[in-house]
């Protein structure tokens, strides 16, 4: 089967707007918290806002990133910037809200990293890496920068396991055939569930698991039980052996 070519999915200027504003102050918030100046925080911020995008745009070889020709998106970073560092007390009370919204609009990030690699005509597993690098590439760079693991790769909260569903299932419907409309709602309400699923039920990747390492250890405990056998066997043997002798 043939990879289809969907157009890229566009978003009401309102939510692009509050997206990338919330994502600013998000990496605003984060940045003064550890003490970043000025540039600092607006470097945070930006990429915060549109940092998965710029990822995606670099891959693709897509020509200038997307927020670089809308200027509105630098605009909307800097006030992020400027509100965190001067009023990070005033953003700690938004952070519900911050959180609302990422939850709501992850399924939307995806879409946007997935659909721009079809329309590019590259195959579905390119389409998923795109979909989960758009939403979680701000974060993973934010916290690159902040000399910090990032996030997405420790364990914790799902998040950027979240997004790698997602994108698996979006590749899966518009595999079948599905119409691209219903394709895109399936995702964006899929990944808001699984989000609030795993903040409620505090859902957590777990840390990696040593199979061979567990195996061995199996093995070695076996051995020793096994060696503990045979010496009881042989010291019940020579005590009946010492109690025959006697008689």
């Amino acid at each position: 089967m043939s990879t289809p070519v969907v157009d890229v999915i566009t978003f009401p200027a309102v939510i692009t707007i509050t997206t990338v504003t919330f994502g600013g102050l998000s990496g605003a918030l984060h940045a003064s918290k550890r003490g970043l100046d000025p540039i600092g925080v607006f470097t945070i911020s930006l990429l915060c806002a549109v940092g998965g995008g710029i990822i995606r745009d670099v891959l693709l070889q897509a020509g200038v990133p997307t927020f670089l020709v809308n200027p509105q998106f630098l605009g909307l970073a800097a006030v992020a910037a400027v509100i965190g560092f001067f009023l990070a007390g005033l953003v700690k009370l938004v952070v519900p809200l911050i959180t609302v919204v990422d939850t709501l609009l992850i399924g939307s990030w995806v879409l946007l990293g997935a659909e721009k690699a079809l329309a590019y005509h590259l195959g579905f597993s390119a389409a998923i890496l795109l979909g989960v690098i758009t939403a979680t590439g701000g974060g993973l760079v934010r916290d690159l920068l902040c000399g910090e693991v990032p996030a997405m790769v420790k364990p914790g909260e799902w998040y950027g396991f979240i997004s790698i569903i997602a994108a698996l299932f979006f590749a899966g419907l518009v595999r079948l055939g599905l119409p691209i409309g219903v394709a895109e709602a399936s995702t964006m309400v899929l990944a808001a569930l699984l989000r609030i699923g795993a903040m409620r039920g505090r859902w957590h990747t777990p840390t990696a698991y040593d199979l061979w390492g567990n195996l061995e250890s199996r093995m070695a405990t076996g051995v020793e039980e096994s060696i503990r056998k045979r010496d009881e066997t042989l010291r019940r043997n020579e005590r009946v052996l010492n109690d025959a002798s006697r008689d």
